[in-house]
């Protein structure tokens, strides 16, 4: 009886996870109607930029098709693409629809969750019917005939490669190294931002002009609220650049449209920008971001990890050597 609910069990998930699954690829599949996609290019008519408080600009272009009829969003570009690109210039994209023009990244990017939401239910749903199919009595004593088998040619191989045995604790820490990587992975952007903004060289200090201000305000308790601020500039060449940049609600209250607000700007890229001036208020107000929480959670518990692996290894280490003391001594 009990295995009997233990295969239903599974069964149940496994049929629960797969139709989860298939909501979210039916639901990405209608948001961006892959169905009906196919190639297409675009004229570019403005070059812009967003940058946030805790990360390195993201890069747009707004464009138009041939007949001159103007796309209604941003379509998201690389950095290279961004430099390289004038006005006037076509790109390359995908059309679903009518009218809805995308590049490679807006799908990739912008359907990210539901790409990462796919890939774990997809893995869960294939885990839990493997298991209800090798749960199946006579598959299972298949199953345990088959790894009886290969457990016998493992152990001749071992014997005639002379392999270390591996431990659970390497195994654990090989683990963990995969976890702090996807960490680590995940808070470069802000680090080498964080490098960016304290570095004293290879910036331009200059003066741009507000011309838009928007402001979003929530009150769900894990979502921060946004104010940023569409700036105009011009870089140490008269190029003329707009873009929107993120700014504490300190600043975002004491700059109104046609304000100056100072900045400076990487000469190496003239979309990073940083406000000069703030005030000790901004700085604390950083602090009440979850994005920030989240970003030093992560580089906290890589640092962790990090530091006891080492220790855990020196630990060791000393071990070895105070027992090959202890034998050299008899």
């Amino acid at each position: 009886m009990t295995n009997i609910k233990e295969l239903a069990g599974l069964l149940v998930l496994g049929l629960f996870f797969s139709l989860f699954t298939w909501v979210m690829i039916d639901s990405y599949l209608d948001e961006y109607d892959l169905a009906s996609i196919r190639s297409a290019e675009a004229t570019v008519i403005e070059k812009t930029a967003s940058k946030g408080l805790f990360t390195p600009p993201t890069y747009f272009v707004w464009v138009e098709f041939a007949g001159g009829e103007e796309i209604k969003y941003r379509n998201r570009v690389s950095k290279s693409q961004i430099e390289n690109i004038e006005i006037g210039d076509t790109i390359n994209g995908y059309l679903t629809g009518a009218t809805t023009f995308s590049t490679l990244r807006d799908i990739l990017i912008n359907g990210l969750y539901y790409l990462i939401a796919i890939f774990v239910f997809a893995f869960i749903a294939f885990c839990l019917l493997v298991a209800f199919f090798l749960s199946i009595p006579a598959l299972e004593r298949l199953e345990e005939k088959i790894s009886s088998e290969r457990f016998k040619k493992r152990k001749r191989m071992r014997k005639k490669k002379r392999k270390k045995k591996v431990d659970s604790r390497q195994r654990a820490w090989r683990n963990a190294g995969i976890v702090i990587a996807i960490f680590l992975f995940i808070a470069k952007s802000f680090v080498v931002n964080l490098i960016r903004t304290v570095q004293p060289f290879g910036k331009t200090k200059t003066e741009a002009t507000v011309v838009d201000r928007f402001e979003y305000t929530t009150y769900r308790k894990y979502e921060d609220s946004i104010r940023d601020l569409t700036i105009s500039y011009k870089d140490h060449t008269g190029r003329t650049f707009e873009m929107a940049k993120d700014v504490t609600r300190h600043t975002y209250r004491q700059y109104g449209i046609g304000d100056k607000l100072p900045i400076s700007y990487r000469n190496a890229d003239p979309y990073d920008v940083f406000v000069r001036g703030n005030s000790i208020w901004d700085y604390l107000l950083l602090f009440t971001y979850w994005e920030l929480s989240v970003y030093i959670g992560l580089i906290a518990v890589s640092a962790f990890s990090i530091w006891a692996f080492l220790d855990d290894h020196k630990g060791k280490k000393r071990f070895w050597q105070k027992f090959n003391r202890k034998v050299d001594r008899f």
